[in-house]
């Protein structure tokens, strides 16, 4: 991904992101169904807050995002939005003076349906 001192682009930041947890639960679904568990199992039924729920395809879950975006110089032709990765340091300035950041909170949630795990017939699961 295209970085940028502390920055790095927004859409790279959401793609590198969603990526690893993909891969990361692909890679843990072997492992996991060797143990007796399920990862995101697909046609799931189960019990939450008194309900039954019913699924016929696995079940989409909630990425949820809180980053702080800055603005950065894009080869010095543009600019660009990333994320800003570094530490916030608030204090007095110093002799050679601090470079100015400025930073914009921003929360978003992205649906996400996980690579599927096993299928639960007719089981109902107690959550």
């Amino acid at each position: 991904g295209q970085k940028v001192g502390n920055v790095m682009e927004l859409k790279e930041f959401i793609r590198e992101t969603l990526e690893q947890i993909v891969q990361g639960v692909s890679a843990a679904s072997g492992v996991v169904e060797n143990h007796g568990g399920t990862i995101n199992p697909d046609k799931a039924w189960f019990r939450r807050d008194g309900q039954i729920n019913q699924y016929s395809s696995a079940i989409p879950h909630d990425v949820e995002f809180d980053v702080g975006l800055t603005c950065f110089d894009k080869n010095g032709l543009s600019e660009g939005i990333g994320v800003f990765l570094g530490s916030v340091s608030l204090g007095k300035k110093n002799d050679s003076g601090s470079e100015n950041t400025a930073v914009t909170r921003v929360r978003f949630t992205i649906p996400l349906v996980l690579p599927k795990g096993g299928v639960q017939n007719g089981k109902e699961q107690l959550a």
